[in-house]
């Protein structure tokens, strides 16, 4: 079993983390194609990492207007069966996400259509 294995490389924070990480493996796009979320679970049961942290996504906020379907299987696809591959291997799974389109104010979910 691994340590730490972290979906995503050249992105900001997933940099950050290989200054604080330096032996995590870190799976770029060449690793880990998000738009398949059946191969970014088998790399965590092929890796059995200790932990798992989701640092990828699409961020291409005003392309995610016009590719809906892509920006969903990226950021919400792919990470829900991340977290039921770490779930079914007891692991712990973090996913960072961003502060980009809603600031964290509020205290109930919002609809994709929310201003």
């Amino acid at each position: 079993m691994q340590g730490l294995l972290v979906f995503g490389r050249t992105g900001q924070v997933a940099r950050e983390l290989a200054a604080l990480a330096s032996d995590a493996t870190f799976a770029g796009r060449d690793r880990a194609d998000l738009t398949n979320p059946a191969a970014c679970a088998a790399l965590i049961r092929a890796v059995r990492p200790r932990a798992v942290i989701n640092a990828a996504a699409y961020t291409a906020v005003d392309r995610a207007e016009t590719e809906p379907d892509s920006a969903r299987l990226i950021n919400a696809d792919a990470p829900a069966a991340m977290a039921r591959a770490c779930a079914d291997l007891g692991i712990p799974f973090l996913h960072i996400s961003t502060d980009y389109i809603f600031d964290g104010s509020g205290d109930r979910p919002r609809a994709e259509d929310a201003p």
